[in-house]
């Protein structure tokens, strides 16, 4: 493969990781996730360079690392790593580390790697490395594209314990937060991106207009009927419930209504308020869920529907401009409580495209 072939391979195998794999369903892999997360940065990218490139063209070596000194499958490691590597962990949150050229470390300026190598620290780590590089360096190319999706896997792992660096400015244009949640919504995620923006927004609605003491939420696939909780976001006033609030990512069905209304009823929680965040409602049952909500509000329920761009819209429209900045920075900070890597992803980028 071209150097532009074995980056789009790459990125669609990133990609195809981060969104299968959460925290909780990946299991640990002990080998690769130490070598992974090994404290030498070296280290790091040597294990993805390396497999990578061979992976690219088979002829090249594990072990071999400059052209005209690696002996037999002699390649030039340092340059791929520069052209492919490199960028790529800058696009994907520094997974490996901020160096902008790992091959100069000394470990890596010599023609091959070999076990015991004299004057490196950490030589139980790259005798590691070797005797992985030794397994698989004729193994086929099945087996070497697996080892590989070990990596990113591990890598998943490693990124869904560290705290992204979100790029938030310290302005937003309301033209500009709209364009951000329009584009982070757009993205199907089972629910996920609406939760974690629910739960950000009403806990800025609760802070900036002091209506509510705490927001809590459930997990994505939590049934909020065996927890007892009345929806999907609770908002309180110091122990009594103000809110309770079900996400859709989907159009509101009279279903919806009908199974959230009694899940409410039946809660442990004494609830006169249920809002639906939801992006619309399926025109075919308007009419009859206009029915049930005054059936509901003449038994004590208020039920309400809402679609998150306009309530942000209004909201911010009555704050200062810097509660904007806060509304974002909490949704970041949502995310990352929930581990989800290919969500966190998606923010990264949004804000990366949009600021």
């Amino acid at each position: 493969m071209t150097n532009d072939q074995i980056r789009e391979w790459l990125d669609t195998e990133w990609e195809s990781a981060l969104e299968i794999e959460t925290l909780q369903s990946q299991h640990a892999d002990s080998d690769i996730d130490r070598l992974v997360n090994s404290e030498t940065v070296s280290i790091r990218y040597a294990l993805v360079t390396q497999i990578l490139g061979k992976i690219a063209d088979p002829s090249r070596s594990l072990m071999a690392l400059q052209l005209n000194l690696g002996g037999d499958g002699a390649w030039d490691a340092r340059s791929f790593s520069t052209a492919i590597v490199v960028p790529w962990v800058t696009a994907s949150y520094q997974v490996l580390g901020t160096s902008a050229d790992p091959y100069a470390s000394k470990p890596l300026r010599r023609g091959r790697l070999t076990r015991d190598m004299e004057h490196v620290r950490a030589k139980g780590e790259w005798n590691r490395l070797v005797d992985l590089f030794q397994s698989l360096d004729d193994a086929s190319p099945e087996d070497l594209r697996h080892a590989f999706k070990r990596i990113l896997h591990a890598l998943v792992r490693r990124m869904a314990a560290q705290t992204l660096n979100y790029p938030i400015p310290l302005r937003i244009g309301m033209t500009q937060m709209e364009a951000i949640l329009s584009d982070f919504l757009s993205v199907s995620s089972g629910g996920l991106r609406p939760l974690a923006v629910t739960v950000a927004l009403f806990t800025t609605i609760g802070r900036a207009f002091s209506l509510f003491s705490r927001v809590e939420s459930q997990g994505v696939n939590e049934a909020d009927a065996g927890s007892g909780m009345p929806g999907d976001v609770m908002c309180y006033d110091d122990n009594e419930i103000r809110l309770a609030i079900e996400v859709k990512d989907a159009e509101l069905t009279l279903a919806h209504v009908q199974a959230s209304s009694l899940k409410a009823k039946q809660s442990r929680e004494k609830l006169t308020n249920l809002l639906f965040a939801v992006p619309g409602t399926d025109q075919r049952d308007k009419a009859e869920i206009a029915a049930l909500y005054e059936r509901e509000w003449a038994v004590g329920l208020n039920i309400y529907t809402i679609d998150l761009h306009r309530l942000s819209h209004s909201v911010f429209v009555l704050l200062d401009e810097s509660w904007r900045v806060k509304f974002l920075r909490e949704i970041g900070q949502e995310l990352d409580k929930r581990h989800n890597s290919h969500a966190r992803k998606g923010w990264y980028d949004v804000l990366w495209n949009r600021t």
